[in-house]
């Protein structure tokens, strides 16, 4: 007869093997992705440039679309097998006593995925894959742990009030239906119930045992947030005792051996922690679903303590032995590894930021004065053919006029008083022409063709304007069309042309431009090299956090966008001074993730 034990017993014993399972789920779905990723990116690629948001329609309109489509959502179903429906089983072999199986829990989770390829199911899938990132109620996947919504976008949508309210609601639709379905997955997964009479034995359950569930809830969660808390809390005084520590106690090498191992070991223990934190949650809504469906339970069946038990448990020491080896490489490499100047330029976020009304000749002349390396801007042409400086669609928040430059002649716009909702101070709507003369052989000017006037008559004219001005070199013509920037590299190859996205699928160096501008969320170090092989510039926008500072300006991006101009010199004094310590925490901040 099995020995029976405590619940928090039997989490503890049942460390080596959730910590093999997923160290095994991590290497095959490593491989599979790889390999889904790579025949995403070689449809994509085969059109001969990458699938971005800056040519997304025209792309959709391909067979390339569907393709992709197809492929994404295999991948998603993939991340969900591995991640969710498998880890699912191995908790309820664990509670049930069983041994646990990497391949059969894996398995049982492929076969499960086909009982949600139906109406009632799909739309499970899509709330694990979009909108438990959102609203957090749920269990996500890695593939879409940091999905978002652009900034940009939420911007517009926090300044709009019937947008925002629309977003708010939205939302609590969301957080109810993740609320009442919280044990959907479960009931298909242990019972096989069908994903229709899941969701109602899930609503049904949460209506009647909601009580029990919080205080079980409750207690993991602090008890976790706590562990957490303490363990942050114990690197960070261990980060700033080496900070105030010299080389010369240790040896400068062994001092760079103790401070890569607290960077590197420490994050490898901070993501087992992160690691059996996601599966005591998972095991604890496998036992209240168990305990709500069959009963409460006490104890529950030991873990079996067999050779295979003792060999996992003895890898996690091989592990831990693999990480103190690899710290005193890096510690040993660290010289020649790492720098601590970074060359990264700034752009000041139309035409000057917060320093001064937005796409004025003033916050251009600020961002001069700042030895910004250029200025971001906005044109528009006007009814009578005339290009002027504004970036909505229509002047209601700057001027409040509610009309579109389209609609204007540039004598109206003339007479319109641009006021700063932050500031409140005033200023007039220049020209294109008047920003070209401003920045003449002081700055860079990255000129976005923008709105619904950006089309080719647009692009020949700022060519024509630009050229009787001699300012080819002092100009980057931007835009979030990718046919526009197409057509002006192709027609005018004379002229720095960048184009802005804020997603992509495939190698987005095969773009027709010099400069990918990648908003910040999308940007990675494996883009950025990938765009630097093809010999263009990365650029990332908008940056405006002071961590999102430091993480653009100390990776290897040819510059940013900001608002913060200011801030961004701060950020760039500190990175300058890093220590040892402060520059390995920044090269091994995601090695773990």
């Amino acid at each position: 007869m099995a020995v029976k034990v405590s619940y928090p017993r039997l989490v503890l014993e049942a460390v080596p093997e959730i910590y093999i399972f997923q160290f095994m789920s991590w290497l095959l779905l490593s491989g599979l992705s790889w390999a889904l990723s790579v025949l995403i990116d070689g449809v994509a690629e085969s059109s001969g440039a990458a699938a971005t948001t800056a040519n997304m329609a025209d792309f959709m309109l391909t067979w390339r679309g569907p393709a992709i489509l197809l492929l994404v959502f295999v991948m998603v179903d993939v991340f969900i097998v591995f991640e969710i429906f498998a880890s699912i089983h191995m908790c309820n072999d664990i509670l049930d006593g069983e041994r646990v199986s990497i391949l059969g829990s894996i398995r049982r989770g492929f076969k499960s995925i086909l009982r949600f390829m139906c109406p009632a199911g799909l739309p499970v899938l899509a709330y694990i894959f979009l909108a438990v990132p959102l609203c957090g109620i749920g269990f996500s996947i890695s593939l879409s742990r940091d999905f978002y919504i652009p900034r940009f976008i939420m911007s517009v949508i926090e300044s709009t009030p019937a947008y925002y309210v629309a977003y708010s609601v939205l939302m609590l639709v969301m957080l109810a239906c993740g609320v009442r379905g919280l044990f959907s997955v479960h009931a298909v997964l242990v019972d096989n119930m069908s994903p229709s009479d899941a969701r109602k034995e899930s609503s049904r359950l949460i209506r009647q045992h909601w009580r029990q569930l919080v205080r079980p809830m409750i207690l993991t969660a602090l008890f976790l947030l706590v562990l957490n808390a303490g363990f942050r809390t114990l690197m960070e005084f261990l980060f700033t005792w080496f900070e105030g520590q010299s080389a010369a106690g240790f040896g400068l090498e062994g001092y760079r051996f103790l401070c890569a191992l607290a960077v590197i070991g420490g994050g490898f223990l901070g993501s087992m922690l992160a690691v059996f934190s996601g599966y005591c949650l998972k095991l604890l809504f496998t036992r209240c679903y168990i305990e709500f469906t069959r009963g409460a339970q006490s104890l529950w069946p030991e873990r079996p303590k067999h050779g295979h038990y003792w060999g996992k448990l003895a890898f996690i020491f091989f592990t831990v032995a693999a990480v103190l080896t690899f710290s005193a490489a890096v510690g040993a490499g660290f010289t020649s590894s790492f720098g601590r100047e970074g060359s990264v330029k700034i752009v000041a976020h139309r035409a000057g930021g917060v320093m001064a009304p937005e796409n004025t000749l003033e916050g251009l002349e600020l961002a001069i004065e700042h030895g910004c390396y250029g200025s971001e801007t906005d044109t528009q042409r006007t009814i009578d053919g005339e290009y002027i400086i504004n970036h909505d669609d229509t002047f209601l928040r700057m001027a409040g006029v509610d009309r579109k430059p389209g609609d204007m002649t540039l004598a109206e716009v003339r007479e319109l008083t641009i006021t700063d909702p932050r500031t409140g101070r005033q200023a007039r709507v220049p020209t294109a022409g008047e920003m070209l003369d401003t920045v003449k052989g002081r700055e860079k000017l990255f000129l976005e063709l923008k709105g619904a006037t950006a089309d080719r008559r647009m692009a020949d004219d700022l060519v024509k304007i630009i050229r009787e001005k001699d300012c080819v070199d002092d100009v980057v013509l931007i835009s979030l069309k990718y046919s526009l920037m197409d057509y002006l590299k192709t027609r005018y190859p004379e002229f720095c042309t960048g184009i802005l996205i804020f997603g992509g699928i495939g190698d987005v160096s095969r773009l027709n431009c010099d400069i990918i501008i990648m908003e910040e969320e999308m940007t990675s170090d494996r883009r950025i090299r990938q765009i630097h092989s093809n010999g263009k510039q990365a650029f990332v926008w908008t940056v405006n956090t002071e961590a999102g500072l430091y993480r653009a300006l100390g990776s290897e991006c040819d510059g940013i966008i900001t608002d913060q101009v200011e801030l961004a010199r701060s950020v760039q004094g500190k990175l300058e001074a890093r220590s040892d310590i402060q520059c390995l925490r920044d090269n091994f901040r995601d090695i773990w993730d």
